[in-house]
């Protein structure tokens, strides 16, 4: 394998994030584009040379991004006599820019044939054949037409080169149906984890920079959204989420806002769990709570039994809201043993470093919270450090929000100065809770964050500084919808 930038891998997921957060920070899908093209046609020139291969070549064009990376290479490749096979409708090619780039090739007079069945094949002798079907969107078994152009491209003499990931290849599992056989195999930015796993169809793989900054690949996002927010249409009421809140005692509100966020941000079914001193105020905020008693004023060990029996029922525990007593991280270490907790959210005095390691958690402090809990500044070394040591992913809330699985770091700048109001940290607990039903622990507080920062930005246009974490927590539907529509 050669590498023209870091070897490491990057799923198709986290890709396609990465791709559309550049866009949305003003690094244009188009400028990706432009710059895989170019290095996909810099492989061909020198393949072309060191095999001393004649200069004709056949692109399988897909009419997706793939398709769209092989038109811009084709463009740059003008000396080589170039025909390309389009699967499908030009008026069906799915995205602007390669729309754009296809039709910068038909007004220049390139010879383009659209394939809308198997039998408009017709394969010419080429030297070089480009696979630039499907890429790593690739999603099953292969439909028609593309089952036959892979097996026209097998039955081929000619040097194959794949774009991104042989055609019929999971790219992130490795696993394969009807498959392209590539000579090449050029990925861009980064390697993808199936690629080794299939080296008898991927061939030598070349890892080429398209222009991504180091900066801009830890950048939270609209894309962040996109990896883990989903709805099934055919669902049934729970499927998209049961969250259990446990919190409240010296202040009522705190574990109210991450519940009204939580519902805001789509799950399906929220109970609040608060001491029973205050259930009546907690269950006044919204007919849309499920608000149960705990007994006693404040939440304590005793109350262990009763949370353990409504967890049986929920797919992710919320803890810490409101609770108001420094000693209740130890009571918080007590719950995350209850069996039936797979998947926690830890807020303000619910932050513990006792944390069992059958369990997922997404801790959430701000940089007071954090240096209480882990006895150092809060860093992003430091934060990156311990949350490796505590096998837990750390949401870090400051202007710039540090998010980190002790693996990967990401960095959220969504936000504004009127967001020191309080209540704007339980909204984002409710809204980390959400998209942790489905997401994964990096990627959901990374999307969370992005979604709380943005809905209080919203706030701003219409309020100015004048806005409250109510306010952010009924902004969340709009900031969602924006980041799953971008």
């Amino acid at each position: 394998m050669t590498a023209d930038s870091n070897s490491d891998f990057i799923t198709s997921a986290e890709m396609a994030a990465i791709d559309t957060n550049c866009e949305y920070h003003g690094l244009n899908r188009l400028q990706l584009m432009e710059n895989a093209g170019k290095a996909l046609a810099e492989v061909v020139r020198d393949k072309t040379a060191k095999l001393e291969l004649e200069k004709s070549l056949l692109v399988f064009a897909g009419l997706g991004n793939n398709g769209g990376d092989s038109f811009v290479a084709a463009r740059h490749l003008k000396d080589f006599e170039i025909e390309i096979l389009l699967l499908g409708r030009a008026d069906d090619i799915k995205t602007d820019i390669a729309r754009r780039n296809f039709e910068i090739l038909r007004r220049s007079g390139y010879k383009i044939r659209e394939i809308r069945d198997s039998t408009q094949f017709e394969l010419k002798d080429a030297e070089i054949i480009i696979d630039a079907m499907l890429g790593t969107g690739v999603k099953g078994e292969l439909r028609e037409p593309y089952r036959s152009a892979v097996e026209l491209i097998n039955s081929s003499k000619a040097y194959t080169i794949s774009v991104d990931v042989p055609t019929g290849l999971n790219p992130d599992t490795g696993e394969y149906g009807s498959c392209v056989k590539a000579d090449v195999t050029v990925t861009f930015h980064k390697n993808k984890p199936g690629l080794l796993k299939a080296e008898d169809k991927v061939g030598e793989i070349i890892v080429k920079d398209i222009g991504i900054p180091e900066a801009y690949e830890k950048l939270a996002g609209p894309g962040d959204v996109k990896v883990v927010y989903s709805r099934d249409a055919n669902a049934h009421k729970g499927m998209h989420g049961r969250i259990l809140i446990v919190g409240g005692g010296k202040y009522t509100g705190a574990p109210a806002l991450a519940a009204i966020a939580a519902l805001n941000a789509g799950a399906d079914i929220v109970t609040l769990a608060v001491p029973e001193s205050i259930h009546g105020i907690v269950a006044s905020f919204s007919p849309n709570l499920i608000v149960r008693k705990l007994k006693g004023s404040m939440i304590s060990e005793r109350n262990i039994p009763e949370i353990e029996k409504l967890a049986e029922k929920h797919d992710v525990l919320a803890l810490g809201m409101g609770v108001g007593d420094k000693e209740f991280s130890k009571i918080a270490a007590e719950i995350l043993k209850i069996k039936k907790v797979e998947k926690a959210v830890l807020d303000a005095e619910g932050i513990t470093k006792e944390i069992p390691e059958d369990i997922e958690c997404i801790l959430t402090p701000h940089r007071g919270e954090f240096r209480r809990v882990f006895g150092k500044e809060a860093t992003v070394d430091n934060v990156m450090e311990e949350a490796a040591k505590v096998r837990t992913t750390i949401l870090l809330k400051a202007k710039e929000d540090i998010i980190s699985d002790g693996n990967k770091v990401r960095v959220n700048r969504s936000g504004n100065a009127g967001m020191t109001v309080g209540g704007t940290g339980d909204v984002l607990s409710g809204l980390v809770a959400a998209f942790f039903v489905s997401g994964r622990p990096l990627w959901s507080a990374s999307a969370a964050a992005f979604i709380n920062g943005y809905a209080g930005d919203l706030c701003f246009e219409e309020k100015g500084y004048s806005f409250t974490a109510l306010d952010v927590a009924n902004k969340l539907p709009q900031a969602i919808k924006f980041a799953i529509d971008f």
